[in-house]
């Protein structure tokens, strides 16, 4: 069984978190907010979610996710902006659509017609969608010069009136609150932020701030048990075992599967648990933190879209398991934890 040496208090006094978290914002540059810049950015990010989804061929009134995670977050946008409703695989617009009493989040929001933008607009060669909005390539380039970690861009000038609308780009430029968002941008710009002040920063509120409740998920899913890792294996053997009958019986010419060394083997059962518990951990943040407001409560989570992939958290999490666990680096597939040499 893992011993888990947690290295921060569990738990502060309301008036402590609060303080950390006052004093945090009023430090350093303005951050990224949940209310947005004006009143007219929901009119905007609706127009441009309903003009830039692909329609299912079946329905005009139908957008379709097409198994892809960026239309996926724009049909759960409409959804939250109260355009639509989820069907299926894509959301159906509402006879009466109205803005909810409570918007969505402005950042996610943000976040969400940026990687649409991404795929649908900013890319040479992708598809023309209906509407005014039009790709690179059928349109002069207008370009966004970088502000800070947020790096240049190009985009159609007919897009440049929405990320405006958005407070996400003025004269030309990123803006200042936009700098963040693009931290959370999984298909485009990743700058390095992991040893930017401000995120440092968050790793120690994300710690001397946690909820009761997300604390002891915390502890429940670092801790791997010796049961834990045996099932693992025992799941791995099954499924190879199946995969090889499966292809015997397609007369396939498959070599039978390999036997692994005891040592090899609960290695690979334990990091198997690890991804899967990283995973858990993962949504845990999606659902209840964000840079500019460190962990949100329940009500304020139900204004937050779970945008899964978001790298911002992702990193957050590695930082702030760290951070609380002496040190702990859990496995992942596809990634390493960065070189530190690297740091500036």
């Amino acid at each position: 069984m893992t011993n888990i040496h947690r290295t921060t208090p569990k738990s502060m006094t309301r008036c402590r978190r609060h303080a950390i978290v006052a004093s945090s914002r009023q430090r350093g540059e303005k951050r990224m907010s949940a209310n947005g810049p004006n009143d007219d950015w929901p009119s905007a990010a609706i127009e441009f979610l309903k003009e830039s989804l692909p329609v299912a061929s079946q329905s005009p009134l139908k957008w379709s996710d097409d198994s892809m995670t960026a239309y996926q977050f724009g049909c759960d946008a409409l959804v939250a902006l109260g355009q639509a409703e989820r069907f299926g695989p894509g959301a159906l617009a509402k006879d009466c659509p109205t803005l909810p009493e409570t918007l969505p989040r402005w950042d996610d929001i943000c976040v969400t017609v940026l990687g649409l933008a991404h795929v649908r607009f900013l890319r040479v060669a992708a598809p023309t969608p209906p509407g005014r909005y039009q790709p690179v390539r059928t349109a002069p380039d207008a370009n966004i010069a970088a502000y800070k970690t947020a790096d240049a861009a190009q985009a159609s000038t007919d897009i440049s009136p929405l990320l405006a609308s958005l407070g996400l780009a003025e004269n030309g430029q990123w803006t200042q609150s936009s700098e963040t968002i693009h931290w959370r941008d999984w298909d485009g710009w990743k700058p390095s932020h992991l040893h930017d002040v401000r995120f440092m920063e968050a790793v120690k509120i994300a710690c001397e701030t946690m909820p009761d409740d997300i604390n002891d998920e915390m502890d429940r899913l670092v801790t791997i048990t010796d049961d834990d890792v045996e099932k693992s294996v025992i799941l791995s053997r099954k499924v190879r075992d199946i995969n090889y009958a499966n292809a015997k019986r397609r007369a396939q010419d498959v070599a039978p599967p390999e036997v692994l060394p005891p040592d090899i083997e609960l290695a690979r059962g334990r990091a198997g648990v690890e991804h899967n518990r990283s995973d858990k951990l993962d949504w845990m943040f999606y659902r209840r933190w964000r840079l500019s407001d460190g962990w949100l409560s329940g009500e304020e989570s139900q204004r937050a879209l779970e945008i899964f992939h978001d790298p911002l958290a992702q990193n957050m999490r590695r930082a702030v398991i760290r951070e609380r666990y002496d040190g702990l680096v859990m496995a992942e597939l596809g990634w390493k934890p960065p070189d530190k040499s690297s740091a500036s």
